[in-house]
This record gives C-alpha cells, structure tokens and sequence, in this order.
C-alpha cells in the first residue's frame, strides 16, 4: 500500500508538472514555484480517492485543484487573464487525462509509470504543436499581399515584413528588399540564372547595380535594380522601390517570396 501510494504521487506530481510546464510555455509567462506547486496538487489529488465523493464533487475538486494551482504560479492582476490561464490549465488537463483513458481502453490495464510515459509523449508533441503554431501566428501577423510592378508585368507574392532588414541603397538613396530568383524569372523572363550567375545582360534592369550586405548575402555583393512600383495589401503604393536579388534561401524560414524592408511600414 505505501509502495502504491508513492507511485500514484511520484506519477500525479510529474502530470501536473507536465500539465503547468504546457500553460506556461502556451501563455508565454514563467510559472513560479513550479516543483512545489506541482507537489501541493499532486499531494491534494491523492487525498480524493479517500472520501466517498460523488462526480460532481469530484469535478469541483479538480478545479479547485487547478485554481490552487494558477493562482500560486502566476500573478492575479486582472480576472480576464487569471481565467484564461485556468482554461489553458484545464484543457491541457482534459488533454492529457484523455490520452490515458484512450491507452487503458485500447491496451488495458498497465502500471503507473507507463502513465509517466504516456504523459511524457502528450508533453513533447504538444510543446512541438504549440512551438510551430506560435510560429505560423507569428509569420501570419507580419506577412503583407505584395504587388510588384517592373518590366511592364505585374507580380503578386507574399512578402514578410522582416525587422531586421534594414538595408538602404548607397546609390538610390532607399530601403533595400529583397526577392529570390521564383519572382525574378516572372518579371524579367528573358534573363537566364545563368546570366545573373556569370553578370550578363544585367543592363536590360533599370539602374542595375551590385550591393554588398553584410546580413542575407553574408557579406557577398548581390545585384539591386529599380521597380516601377509596389503595393502593400493593396494599400500602400511606393514608386520606384529598390528590389535586390537574393539566393540565400530566406523564403524557407519565412514562407515568402519577398522579404520587405522595417523602413516601409515603420518608417526609418
């Protein structure tokens, strides 16, 4: 019977710590006192087996236990966000008490720490989940519908509004944005990529010239030329922009075809 008991806090104690470690990293907040915390609500869920406590009962406990459990990790200014963090708390709980129902009723009964082991799985694949939802969120709220116009052709990508391309052009005088090889080819068909590798027939752009950067281009010259003109979510018009060809792969880690300037929409 002690053995039991030990095993069911040492496995409650890594669930609610599992389940606290997800809210924080959800809400993007520190939680305090994490490993007593934790403890204190496995300790208080050990006691409900206890007490002849009906579903209801059961059900004000656990949240009582989560309510505990927020308000002694995370600081309550405003009830919006002290809710709001119990809901995550809850619904990770939910999650989580889901994933070993469904392994009891699929493989049966199985010992406690295989109950560990199922909480260590639901732990990892929802941090990576939240981890790349966070991500696509992010990219999603500085990501812009660009028109680009040069050549007498009109191009519509997605650009990303990257704030630490900051580059200005020495001979136009203005911001600096770079496109990979996908747009050029739409505008400017008639230029092979083995011109622009061996810089011919470069003179064909308007006020082609070679830039050296130090960030994107890793300190190698990349070739810059004047656009007619780019739209901003259909919006905001600038004339005459400076566009710059790039080949190091940014589109991958920002999932556009077209990296903008900070300068553009924040001003410089």
């Amino acid at each position: 019977m002690e053995i039991f008991i030990e095993q069911t806090l040492i496995v409650s104690f890594f669930q609610n710590a599992f389940i606290l470690n997800l809210t924080a990293f959800f809400i993007k907040e520190k939680a305090k006192f994490w490993f007593l915390t934790s403890l204190l609500a496995a300790v208080l869920t050990l006691f409900v087996p206890l007490f002849a406590l009906g579903v209801a009962a059961k059900i004000l406990l656990q949240f009582f236990v989560a309510t505990l459990v927020i308000s002694l990790s995370f600081p309550v200014k405003n009830f919006a966000k002290f809710f709001f963090r119990l809901g995550v708390f809850v619904a990770f709980t939910f999650i989580f008490g889901g994933a070993c129902f469904a392994a009891e009723q699929t493989f049966g009964d199985y010992p406690l720490f295989i109950v560990c082991l199922i909480g260590l799985v639901v732990f990892v694949l929802s941090k990576v989940l939240i981890f790349y939802h966070n991500r696509l969120t992010r990219l999603k709220a500085f990501t812009y519908k660009v028109v680009i116009k040069a050549n007498g052709k009109a191009v519509e990508e997605s650009g990303y509004l990257d704030s630490g391309n900051v580059l200005l052009d020495n001979i136009t005088k203005s911001p600096i944005i770079l496109i990979n090889f996908e747009v050029f080819k739409r505008l400017y068909q008639d230029i092979s990529l083995v011109s622009l590798l061996a810089k011919q027939n470069v003179q064909k752009l308007n006020c082609a010239h070679y830039v050296k950067i130090n960030s994107v281009g890793s300190g190698s010259k990349i070739l810059a030329f004047v656009a007619d003109e780019i739209q901003l979510n259909g919006d905001k018009v600038f004339k005459n922009p400076t566009l710059a060809l790039s080949f190091s792969g940014f589109e991958k880690s920002f999932k556009a075809n077209v990296l903008l300037n900070s300068q553009m929409v924040f001003g410089g």
